[in-house]
């Protein structure tokens, strides 16, 4: 037993799944063209905000790995003394603190752009980026700087001591 079902190639059938089709393409096309330009804003200003965030974090991470280098040379040698030593620590806590801030806002982001239905590859775009730390504005290093406090005087790198000759113990150039 054999059954064949009717096809029906009616005309009326036809068109109106073409009208259907017209009719969502002209409100559909124009929607989007609309939500292409906001979906583009929204998109930089959720990828501007992360990026912040993490270039905070590695701005952050830097001014630890400084401050805890200072602190131990300052263990080894006879300067910074005192005071100046132990803000070393106290600043670098500090920095940690805000650090830990920075890490809560960074999962705050990601966890507001999943509930957002922001799609994942937004902000792992970000992460891709190269986030370097932005350079001393004198293009020195801090630590290299002119912070004379509680520094021994014999270490100064005032003159280049090959060309500054000076003392009863300095040898006479002709």
């Amino acid at each position: 037993i054999s059954m064949t079902f009717p096809i029906r190639s009616d005309r009326a059938v036809v068109s109106f799944a073409l009208a259907i089709l017209v009719g969502l393409a002209t409100v559909v096309l124009p929607a989007a063209a609309e939500t292409e330009e906001e979906l583009l804003a929204k998109r930089t200003q959720w990828q501007e905000r992360y990026r912040v965030a993490l270039s905070n974090r590695v701005i952050l991470q830097d001014n630890i790995e400084k401050l805890l280098h200072d602190y131990a040379q300052a263990q080894r040698r006879n300067y910074p003394r005192g005071g100046a030593r132990e803000a070393f620590l106290a600043r670098a806590e500090e920095q940690k603190a805000l650090l830990a801030d920075t890490e809560r806002e960074i999962q705050s982001i990601q966890r507001e752009a999943r509930a957002a239905g922001i799609p994942p590859g937004w902000l792992a775009e970000v992460e891709d980026e190269d986030l370097a730390v932005p350079a001393a504005p004198s293009g020195e290093d801090e630590r290299d700087g002119e912070d004379r406090e509680g520094r021994n005087p014999r270490f100064f790198r005032d003159e280049d001591p090959r060309t500054s000759r000076s003392g009863p113990h300095a040898a006479r150039v002709a």
